[in-house]
């Protein structure tokens, strides 16, 4: 047995050990300013989310910090940090509303258990499942209910509500109480920050001789840092504003107020708590929570991280040094903050592509946002995912399978069929009844058009398959039978020529499974009631079988037969028994 190195086992689990060998001063400033530029932007947002999550502001700081030292220590990529974001912040209202601060310490403990659980057991998998028009039908409805909860912050409201329904109900109701200097201040920071985003994606171009080709460079940087820190650089307007403002004893801002500096003591998560005069257990807290104990880890790692290293550091001097200057922030302008930074989230542009790619999958997409919106974003995303579940369902009901009619006048008449993939209980009794219902029809000009092939849309097309010397070519290109390689590509069927016009029937069935790789026991149920009922006047025929198809016939049927070689000799043989069959049985 081959022991593993304590260095590289401790250099995997912590990846800090090994790149900080290399660290060299370079390196250094590069993550002091990804950093900066970070906090710009995300102090103001995570103040914002607090708020949003229904707790005090210094919360959204704490969520920021730890994620940002965690994962520098164990964390492989290095320009990565996890933080807060405005979905988990709507969920952890959701869950939270109306109880305390340990609730949320618990839930965001809990999530971080099973996350790790799902990561070390490899469940990422299951995130495959849910589609991306499920995702963007839930991310697009989750920013309109995140942009929809900071109505009552943009127009200076005060009211509680916790879905999308009661927050407008609240605010048609509240609307005589809106505040004209709260609305003035989000409005003009709401057209302030959607400039100033732009200004990072400005082109400046430099003229010929270098001293000019510096200054666009120059130019170029501040544009962009200013467009990257537009949210620092509103809120610090808006909140000396109100400084100015509310020196004159007046308040016409609702503001953040204080906000406790410092970093609590770390302790594990409270198991217990009261809230006014309720005492709750753990497992009373556990029940309060509910779904949200899997919903909120589920959803955090659908959603999306931020980076830098370094910006943990300038929380922590945040929280030490500047959060008694948090107390002027406009309530409004933190709202205009959110608003903005969740915009981004609402795909419009799917439903286009959707539209000219795979219409069907509007269904799940518009359902999904349908729901989020009614009945909560948990519960629409749950909603989707059941409705794409019932889509998939539907088509395995439905599988591709292609029914020819074939009387050239090179073969006995015979239906083929060429079966691809898997063969599962959902598309049985659709595929059995399809086959039965060709037993002794009579193939005309008019119903052969209509059987020759069959789509999984169950659309007829005109076949292009060529018949010739006894070999069949499947659609794709592939040859089936003896390998010959089809060189006639005049005779087609389905021309409306040969057995076709005469008005015969064909009680031959040919199905080649050389591209049939599973069958479940309720498929194979199906395929036994249908050779049963096919053989009381024909034949069915297993054709090109694999040895795992082979086995799972053999344990339901009867001396199925096979055919791997000459088709061509075999149907003849096969035609000819039939005919002295049928000329002992006549009566004389």
């Amino acid at each position: 047995m081959k022991l593993i190195d304590p260095r590289r086992l401790l250099g995997r689990v912590f990846p800090i050990v090994q790149w900080s060998r290399s660290y060299d001063t370079q390196t250094a400033v590069g993550d002091l300013i990804a950093g900066v530029t970070v906090a710009l932007t995300l102090i103001p947002q995570s103040i914002a989310y607090a708020s949003l999550a229904g707790f005090e502001p210094q919360y959204g700081l704490y969520a920021s910090l730890m994620g940002g030292f965690t994962y520098a220590l164990m964390g492989t990529c290095p320009q990565i940090n996890i933080g807060p974001t405005a979905l988990l912040s709507l969920l952890t209202f959701t869950y939270t509303s109306g109880t305390n601060s340990d609730f949320a310490v618990l839930i965001c403990f809990v999530g971080g258990i099973v996350q790790l659980i799902a990561g070390i057991a490899q469940l990422g998998f299951l995130v495959e499942f849910v589609s991306l028009p499920v995702v963007s039908g839930f991310t697009s409805a989750a920013a309109i209910t995140i942009a929809s909860s900071q109505i009552k912050g943009l127009l200076g409201l005060r009211f509680s509500a916790e879905s999308f329904t009661t927050t407008w109900r609240g605010v048609f109701q509240h609307i005589y109480e809106t505040r004209l200097p709260d609305t003035l201040l989000s409005l003009a920071c709401c057209i302030v920050l959607m400039g100033m985003k732009v200004l990072k994606d400005i082109r400046v171009k430099g003229m010929q001789d270098k001293k000019s080709r510096g200054s666009a460079v120059i130019i170029q940087k501040c544009l962009w840092f200013a467009g990257v820190g537009r949210n620092a650089v509103v809120v610090v307007l808006a909140a000396v504003l109100a400084f100015f403002v509310h020196q004159d004893k007046n308040e016409p801002l609702i503001l953040t107020g204080n906000i406790t500096p410092g970093l609590p003591m770390p302790q594990l998560p409270p198991f217990y708590t009261s809230v006014g005069n309720t005492t709750y257990t753990t497992g009373a807290m556990f029940a309060h929570l509910g779904s949200g104990l899997l919903v909120v880890p589920l959803v955090g790692i659908i959603s999306n991280v931020a980076i830098a290293k370094a910006f943990g550091i300038i929380v922590l001097l945040t929280l030490a040094l500047l959060t008694p200057y948090f107390y002027f922030i406009p309530r409004a302008a933190l709202a205009a903050v959110i608003v903005c930074a969740v915009l981004h989230m609402v795909d419009i542009t799917i439903m286009k592509k959707l539209w000219a790619t795979s219409r069907l999958d509007i269904i799940p997409l518009v359902g999904t946002f349908v729901c989020c919106l009614a009945l909560g974003i948990e519960l629409g995303l749950i909603c989707g995912v059941g409705i794409d579940v019932v889509l998939l369902l539907y088509y395995h009901s439905r599988p591709p399978l292609r029914v020819q009619f074939v009387d050239d006048g090179n073969l006995p008449p015979h239906y083929a069929i060429h079966p691809v993939g898997g063969l599962h209980f959902a598309g049985a009794e659709r595929v059995r009844s399809q086959l039965i219902s060709l037993r002794n029809t009579k193939i005309t000009n008019t119903r052969l058009e209509a059987l020759t092939v069959i789509t999984d849309d169950n659309v007829p097309t005109i076949p292009r398959d060529p018949v010739a010397n006894g070999t069949i070519a499947v659609g794709n290109g592939n040859n089936v039978g003896n390998g010959n390689n089809v060189g006639n590509t005049d005779n087609f069927v389905g021309n409306g020529t040969g057995g076709a016009e005469r008005g015969r029937s064909a009680n031959i069935l040919v199905i080649y499974c050389d591209a049939l790789y599973r069958m479940d026991y309720t498929f194979l149920q199906s395929i036994k009631m249908l050779v049963t009922e096919w053989s009381r006047s024909g034949q069915v025929i297993w054709c090109n079988t694999r040895p795992a198809i082979k086995e799972q016939l053999d344990s339901v049927l009867h001396e199925p037969v096979y055919c791997d070689s000459d088709l061509r000799r075999f149907l003849i043989g096969i035609s000819v028994v039939d005919e002295q069959q049928t000329i002992t049985d006549t009566p004389l």
